[in-house]
């Protein structure tokens, strides 16, 4: 395939591609994609309402309460599943269906937490945290989306934890857990001494970080609070999320503000994390009326972690935090020999790697010890993310040989974090969760995964028009964002690119002979629907009347 890829996919959390000049595809003939009934992925109608309301109520409730119309794309499109938009080596992840919504939500505490013995059959949801949080502090928060999780809190414990520590593991939904079961131990020891929920959610689409972690913190979906994507409509500018490290685009309060609140902003609060993606679960700082200034600390590509002065501090110990290389230069010395590699990967270059997990878990243990999170009998609440399980399942996908190293080298750090809080704090709960699931291989799941480049360049040619006059401001993994008046001079309508789009098909998306094991799959459409956005309450009315 003739095309070079040379944006990110804002939308899909993508964060690098690699790929340029001919695709790679894979090279033996995919056995999964034969598989596929191409019988029940073609549609007689393309009408954009009517395709929508086709989609199980359950998957539009999801994309209706993570869609803000002032923010979200103004077109949006649902892949048929397993398909996703990028490429057969680069991975999205943005999507309603239950492999992506579906995580781990696993509460850890001996003083507090019931010990179930097993994992619990039942549903819970990430907004679930905002509540739960409240009954363990003795705060009273304002009512909102999540329930609290009673069968988790032991009945009649006097006083509040001293500390809640929550652990972000970035993609790792239930359907990682399942495909590398022997890769986190120390996990499933805190399931089975803990409370565990097999059915939790993230309940919104996309299923995307900077939406979901503020799910986690506001008790809330994007439709309330406001955070909808990585890459996000602000009046006439498309940009960010929480662009600057500057909270205010999250609307709602994070428990973390409001608990810090109610005990005088004695509370410690703070989180470590790889990007300001990740400030939904933190929350506000000094923005927040009456709030002060909790700690942040952004891990980048070198041994400075940084914030932002105007509204949290970062103390001088992180500015740098020394480590790094020891961290690299023992995985380098891992295989026996010194070059720089991991499994054949660049080991300074992403953040994809045991060295970043462990000087991460370095970084927490150290901010823990010196800012003395849980010394004390006022609540403090800290937050992280471990963004290396994401980035590897984007790059390598999560049935690479690469993903059940580094979600080992998580749990072992998690084992870290729980031996330290046993012997300092004593008086704790964890609270373990993730941010969405993540995309099998194309070699295992037998998905198309949709070249967004071709898919413009072909909507281009639909609506007659050179690259200089597109319409099309920004693909995301969900979406497109699109100039109104330059579409209006095609003479075309959304309605229009909606109705398109609905009958795009795979041969449509290649310029090439379909690669082994999609040959016959080439007058499938990609899409199970597209429609405006505009138009997602006519469809939502359509899709209750139906149920």
């Amino acid at each position: 395939m003739a095309l070079v890829i040379v944006a990110a996919l804002t939308g899909g959390g993508v964060f690098l591609f690699t790929s340029s000049g001919d695709e790679k595809v894979p090279d033996e003939v995919n056995e999964s994609a034969q598989k596929i009934d191409v019988a029940n992925r073609t549609f007689e109608s393309n009408d954009p309402v009517s395709r929508g309301c086709a989609l199980d109520l359950d998957i539009l409730t999801r994309i209706d309460r993570g869609t803000v119309p002032e923010h979200t794309e103004d077109l949006l499109f649902v892949p048929q599943a397993p398909n996703y938009v990028g490429t057969f080596g680069i991975r999205s992840h943005s999507g309603p269906w239950d492999y992506l919504q579906t995580i781990p939500l696993v509460l850890y505490g001996p003083e507090r937490i019931v010990g179930q013995g097993r994992a619990l059959d039942r549903n819970a949801s990430i907004t679930d945290v905002y509540p739960t949080v409240g009954r363990l502090t003795g705060v009273e928060l304002p009512p909102r989306r999540g329930q609290v999780l009673e069968d988790a809190l032991k009945p009649d414990v006097p006083g509040v934890p001293k500390l809640v520590l929550t652990v972000v593991w970035d993609g790792v939904g239930r359907n990682m857990l399942e495909r590398w079961p022997d890769a986190w131990p120390n996990l499933a020891r805190m399931e089975r001494k803990g409370t565990s929920y097999l059915g939790a959610t993230v309940g919104s689409s996309p299923s995307i970080t900077p939406a979901t972690h503020s799910n986690l913190g506001t008790g809330a979906w994007p439709k309330d609070h406001d955070v909808t994507s990585i890459t996000m409509r602000f009046g006439d500018e498309i940009r960010d999320a929480f662009a600057g490290r500057i909270p205010s685009d999250e609307k709602l309060t994070t428990f973390a503000d409001l608990i810090d609140l109610a005990f005088g902003n004695q509370s410690l609060v703070g989180m470590l994390a790889w990007k300001s993606w990740h400030l939904g679960m933190l929350g506000h700082g000094l923005l927040t009326p009456g709030g002060d200034r909790d700690l942040l600390g952004l891990v980048g590509q070198s041994e400075e972690i940084t914030g932002n002065p105007d509204y949290y501090y970062t103390p001088e110990y992180l500015t740098p935090f020394p480590g790094l290389d020891e961290r690299v230069e023992e995985l380098d010395r891992d295989d026996g020999e010194v070059d720089g590699l991991w499994m054949g990967h660049d080991i300074a270059k992403l953040h994809d790697n045991p060295a970043w997990v462990n000087y991460m878990g370095d970084a927490l243990l150290e901010t823990m010890e010196q800012e003395g999170f849980g010394r004390d009998d006022i609540p403090d609440l800290l937050f992280t993310n471990f963004k290396m399980t994401d980035i590897a399942g984007h790059q390598y996908s999560m049935d690479s040989p690469e993903e059940p190293v580094v979600l080992q080298a998580q749990d072992e750090v998690l084992g870290r974090l729980l031996r330290y809080l046993k012997e300092n704090v004593g008086d704790y709960v964890v609270i373990l969760v993730a941010d969405h699931g993540h995309t099998p291989s194309t070699e295992s799941s037998g998905a198309w995964p949709i070249a967004k480049g071709a898919l413009q360049t072909d909507l281009l040619k639909f609506l007659d028009v050179g690259e200089e006059d597109s319409p099309v401001i920004n693909t995301s993994a969900v979406g497109m964002f699109i100039d109104a008046g330059k579409l209006a001079a095609t003479g075309k309508t959304l309605d229009d690119v909606a109705t398109w789009m609905n009958d795009y098909r795979l041969k449509d998306n290649w310029d090439d002979e379909l690669p082994p094991g999609y040959e016959d799959r080439a007058g499938e459409q990609v899409m199970s629907a597209a429609f405006p956005t505009s138009d997602l309450p006519a469809i939502m009315s359509c899709a209750r009347s139906r149920s």
